[in-house]
């Protein structure tokens, strides 16, 4: 699984065969309701509008909405939540019988799935115009296309960092600059922090991530996936991350490999809160679980393999769209923009869903963020400009993430060459990615 985000679990029998279920039914469920009228005899628009989220976000997103209520009394809206491990789970099933939210919450591996099947709608499209997103950096809305088309708008900021231990590293010397870079790591902060703090690895391993190569790639000018979701690498690539990885076991920079396999993504397993690690890798959105567990922390990007190479963050926001059979589009497009712009609607989501996406949003409760997310929008506002936009995965990546981390184990334990294992590996992406 991902390090500390959402846990995502190879699907079982059933689920397996309810995502299948979304490309045999997709036309017909797309189809389902399409050319409705936009409001009930009444006059009145009822919409549904479901999403993940524990209570914080939860109690946050329904003040929201029942503040937009109040601006717009002719438009009602119904709210479902549920946590993530059965939300696309009871998406799929609406789905399949022809029903589901009008307003949705969209996780960025699902996203090609969905729009692939015509289950959610371009928002590019007329009915949508009502949506302003010029407050938005054109990165994180371009993180949301595909194929030149806007499947979702989004809703709040992630990219990945370093979380380290401040107090440590300015012992060791002090926190790295952007540009910093791989060899720096190995030959010079790795030794001083493994000085300044003997009884911890200065780094949890982070080999076992597909998303640390992807970001690897893209400090190269490739990625893990293409604009099309055929794949942006070559076995080769591949066998040279590994070994990268490697070198920084065998420098003792790493955790060794029974601790690094005992992390379950858990704030209660990572190495860095059980005091055995210095740095790990993660997204900006796990910060505050890391400020509750350990204390502070502060941010930092990875190293590069140049100091002038591109640092490899990506825009990876948070994500909604409307679903492309709703009869009430244009109401839709008025919920989705309130959340996104008006001024009440942001002090009321404040960091629920990750720093806001609209800059005015951003600025306005900036200064009454706690010291967590103060952190994060620091880190974000200073390297923004330096962020790609990440191609959205194809359908099945996320068997293969974890497939790459099950694969990337059999190289700690000694069970496979590097060579062996990227080869393995790169097949395992060959039968399920679709070749470009």
């Amino acid at each position: 699984m991902s390090p500390m985000r959402r846990p995502r679990v190879l699907p079982s029998p059933s689920r397996r065969r309810l995502l299948a279920s979304l490309g045999a039914l997709g036309a017909g469920a797309a189809l389902a309701g399409c050319g409705g009228e936009d409001a009930s005899a009444d006059g009145e628009a009822h919409l549904n509008f479901q999403w993940w989220g524990g209570d914080e976000r939860n109690v946050a997103t329904q003040k929201a909405v029942r503040l937009f209520e109040r601006r717009n009394p002719r438009i009602k809206v119904s709210v479902s939540f549920t946590g993530y491990d059965s939300y696309f789970q009871r998406l799929a099933t609406q789905v399949a019988a022809g029903t589901g939210p009008d307003v949705l919450q969209m996780d960025y591996y699902q996203l090609r799935s969905y729009a692939a099947n015509g289950l959610i709608a371009d928002l590019g499209g007329p009915d949508f115009s009502g949506i302003g997103i010029d407050e938005i950096p054109q990165v994180y809305v371009d993180a949301d296309r595909l194929d030149g088309d806007l499947w979702a708008v989004p809703t709040g900021i992630s990219t990945q960092a370093l979380l380290v231990d401040p107090a440590i590293w300015r012992k060791a010397g002090g926190l790295p600059k952007p540009g910093w870079t791989w060899d720096d790591l190995i030959e010079d902060v790795g030794p001083a922090l493994r000085k300044a703090a003997p009884d911890r690895s200065p780094l949890t391993d982070f080999g076992r991530y597909s998303e640390t190569f992807d970001l690897w790639l893209v400090q190269r000018g490739k990625s893990l996936y293409k604009d099309d979701g055929s794949l942006g690498f070559t076995q080769a690539d591949l066998t040279a991350f590994w070994e990268l990885t490697a070198r920084l076991r065998d420098k003792g920079v790493f955790t060794p490999p029974p601790l690094t396999a005992s992390y379950d993504g858990s704030t209660a397993s990572s190495p860095l809160v059980r005091k055995l690690s210095a740095a790990e890798f993660n997204l900006t959105g796990t910060v505050m679980p890391y400020f509750e567990a350990y204390g502070d922390i502060s941010l930092v990007p990875f190293p590069t393999a140049s100091a002038g190479a591109p640092l490899g963050l990506t825009a990876q926001p948070g994500m909604m769209c409307v679903r492309r059979s709703s009869a009430h589009r244009r109401q839709a497009a008025l919920l989705i923009d309130f959340l996104l712009n008006d001024p009440a609607a942001g002090a009321a989501l404040g960091v629920v869903r990750g720093l806001p996406p609209n800059r005015r949003t951003m600025n306005r409760i900036a200064p009454g963020l706690g010291e967590g997310d103060r952190v994060v929008y620091e880190y974000v506002s200073a390297l923004e400009r330096r962020f790609t936009a990440s191609a959205i995965p194809p359908s099945g990546s996320d068997e293969d993430k974890l497939e790459f981390r099950r694969v990337n184990e059999d190289v700690l334990f000694g069970k496979k060459t590097v060579r062996e294992a990227a080869a393995e590996m790169f097949e395992k992406y060959n039968t399920t990615v679709p070749q470009g």
